[in-house]
C-alpha cells in the first residue's frame, strides 16, 4: 500500500530525528572552533525543523 501524507511525514521526522543524532556526533568529534560553532547552528536549524515536523504529525494523527 502506498503511503499517505502521515506516513511521509513521519518519515522526515524520522530523518530529522537522525540528523539530530549526527550532528550532536559531529559536535563531539569536531577540532576547530569555527566548525563546531557552524554544526552548532546546523544542529539548532535541524531541531526546530524536527519540531514542527513532530507538531505536524501529531496533527495529522488527529485526522
Amino acid at each position: 500500500m502506498d503511503k499517505n501524507a502521515h506516513g511521509y511525514v513521519h518519515d522526515s521526522c524520522n530523518a530529522l530525528s537522525q540528523a539530530v543524532s549526527c550532528l550532536q556526533n559531529a559536535i563531539q568529534t569536531v577540532e576547530k572552533p569555527e566548525n563546531r560553532q557552524k554544526i552548532e547552528q546546523s544542529l539548532q536549524s535541524v531541531q526546530q525543523a524536527l519540531q514542527a515536523c513532530n507538531s505536524t504529525e501529531r496533527s495529522l494523527a488527529q485526522e
